[in-house]
């Protein structure tokens, strides 16, 4: 099975504080609100429900909102996932294939658009826990549709800054981001959230 992206994302100290406070996703949007752009390197691991680890990856990802992204995942496989804020493109050279899909479709309660949406959506769409320990600030989101993929998301912050991403799906699988390198004021303008399709690839048109 490919292994694709997601998109469609160590204990300092004993002394733990743990509240699921009325206010949570209030913290989680004020430390996101500054990244109005970021940029940032990813490596990404796949486990099974047993804990083993199925396939890995890494890459690197800019973000800027409204909902542009550019995910490119350069090994194993390379695969670029591409939104300008209206379609995604997502591109596999080895497969020399495009699909395109509407961004508000793919992207609407995904884990990226934490970083490349409205923050408005964090109450909408999670039930959000928060947690310190020393100079992490730990929040656990729990998606409040049945029909989401994942069952519980976990985001944390290391002074402020995001750090990493660990994502379990229903099937108890686990993704885990963890992010290098991070930039939450990269000079981006529109050119990399834009994609020209190569020559001579299949395109999977979704968006008509």
């Amino acid at each position: 099975m490919r292994f694709y992206s997601v998109l469609l994302f160590c204990l300092v100290s004993l002394s733990v504080s743990s509240v699921k406070a009325a206010n949570a996703d209030q913290n989680l949007a004020g430390l996101l609100s500054p990244a109005e752009k970021i940029s940032a390197n990813f490596s990404q691991k796949l486990f099974d429900a047993d804990g083993f680890e199925m396939d890995s990856s890494i890459g690197r990802f800019s973000v800027a909102r409204p909902k542009q992204i550019l995910w490119h995942t350069t090994e194993p496989l390379e695969q670029k996932v591409v939104s300008n804020g209206k379609v995604v493109w997502i591109y596999d050279p080895d497969l020399a294939q495009v699909i395109i899909e509407p961004a508000e479709r793919l992207l609407s309660g995904s884990p990226i658009a934490l970083f490349s949406g409205n923050l408005s959506d964090i109450q909408e769409h999670y039930e959000v826990a928060e947690e310190y320990r020393a100079n992490r600030a730990i929040f656990s989101l729990v998606p409040t549709s049945k029909a989401s993929l994942f069952r519980e998301i976990i985001i944390i912050f290391v002074g402020g800054v995001p750090d990493s991403i660990a994502l379990t799906d229903t099937l108890n699988q686990k993704t885990k981001i963890q992010f290098s390198n991070v930039n939450l004021s990269p000079a981006l303008d529109d050119a990399p959230f834009d994609f020209a399709v190569p020559a001579d690839v299949d395109v999977i048109n979704n968006v008509r």
